[in-house]
């Protein structure tokens, strides 16, 4: 989907009940067209999260960030019994 995920920095996990610091979650575009990321009023840079109850937005330097990891990195690997 966006190609990147996010996940809370453990610091932060007590401002966000929806979210665990252990889960990688996908970020999701702000608006059609537009980047990953966006900025608010106050200059703050804001990423959008996919939850499993929806969307939720979050300053970015309250996560970290990574490229979306493959679900079944063995796949194709070969392996025999």
């Amino acid at each position: 989907m966006a190609g990147v995920q996010a996940r809370v920095r453990s610091e932060h996990e007590r401002k966000y009940a929806d979210l665990k610091a252990n889960v990688w979650y996908d970020v999701a575009p702000i608006f059609p067209g537009v980047t990953q990321r966006m900025v608010n009023m106050a200059g703050d840079r804001l990423a959008r999260l996919s939850t499993p109850r929806g969307f939720l937005i979050v300053p970015a330097d309250h996560l970290e960030f990574r490229p979306v990891q493959h679900e079944s990195p063995h796949v194709g690997a070969g392996s025999s019994a």
